[in-house]
C-alpha cells in the first residue's frame, strides 16, 4: 500500500470528493483548477448542481456543498469584475500538487455567515442553482404522481358525463326532427291546400249539388 493511501486514510472523505470532482476532466466545463492551481471554479452553478453533485453526494444541493467548504475553512475568492457568475474557492492546503496536504484540512465549527455569505446563498437561491434535497425532491415527485393520478381520474370521469351528455343531446334532437316531420301535413295551411286542389272529383261533387234555376220568360 502506498504512502499516499495510508495519508488518504486520515483525510474526511468529503475533501477526497472533493479533490476528485475538481481533479476529474470529465467536469472541467462545470468545475476545474484555476490556472495556477491554488483554487478551484464552479463555472456552471446549475448544470453543477444537477450532473455533478449526485455522482457524488446523495442530494444535489448546491448551498449544502458550500457550506462544507465552510465548514472546512475554504474561502471564496471575490470575484473582481463583479458580472463574472463564476464561484471561486481556495484553501491553502488544497491545491492541485499537493493531494499530501489534504490530511492538514480539519473539520472546525461552522463560522457564523458574514455579510458576503449571506449575500452569496441569497444570489444562489436567485439564480436557481441549487437543488432541493434528494429525500425532499423524491417525496415531491410522489405528491406529484398522486395529483396527476387524481387529476387522471376526474378527466376520465368528466370525459364519461360529457359521452353521455352528448348522447342525451343526440337523442333529444332526433325526437324534435321526427315531430316537425310528422306534423308538416297537420298545419291549417296544409289543410287549405288540400280543399283548394282536392281534385276533379271534388269539383264534379260541387258542380251536382249547385240548385238548377229555370230561365224567365
Amino acid at each position: 500500500m502506498s504512502s499516499v493511501t495510508l495519508e488518504l486514510d486520515k483525510v474526511a472523505p468529503f475533501l477526497i470528493k472533493l479533490y476528485e470532482i475538481v481533479s476529474s476532466p470529465a467536469s472541467d466545463y462545470l468545475i476545474c483548477w484555476s490556472e495556477m492551481g491554488d483554487s478551484f471554479r464552479i463555472i456552471d452553478r446549475t448544470k453543477f448542481a444537477q450532473d455533478v453533485l449526485p455522482l457524488y453526494f446523495k442530494h444535489d444541493n448546491l448551498r449544502s456543498f458550500i457550506r462544507q467548504l465552510n465548514i472546512y475553512g475554504f474561502q471564496r475568492v471575490p470575484n473582481a469584475s463583479g458580472r463574472d457568475r463564476t464561484m471561486e474557492f481556495q484553501h491553502p492546503m488544497f491545491t492541485r500538487n499537493g493531494v499530501r496536504n489534504l490530511k492538514e484540512i480539519k473539520r472546525g465549527n461552522q463560522p457564523k455567515k458574514t455579510e458576503a455569505e449571506e449575500a452569496m446563498e441569497a444570489s444562489i437561491d436567485g439564480d436557481g442553482g441549487e437543488g432541493p434535497p434528494a429525500k425532499k425532491a423524491r417525496h415531491d415527485y410522489s405528491v406529484f404522481k398522486t395529483d396527476v393520478a387524481r387529476l387522471q381520474k376526474n378527466l376520465d370521469a368528466f370525459e364519461a358525463d360529457l359521452k353521455e351528455h352528448t348522447m342525451q343531446v343526440q337523442l333529444k334532437l332526433a325526437y324534435i326532427l321526427s315531430a316537425l316531420d310528422d306534423s308538416a301535413f297537420d298545419t291549417p295551411l296544409a289543410a287549405a291546400e288540400q280543399v283548394d286542389t282536392g281534385g276533379p272529383q271534388n269539383l264534379a261533387a260541387m258542380h251536382v249539388q249547385q240548385p238548377i234555376v229555370a230561365p224567365m220568360r
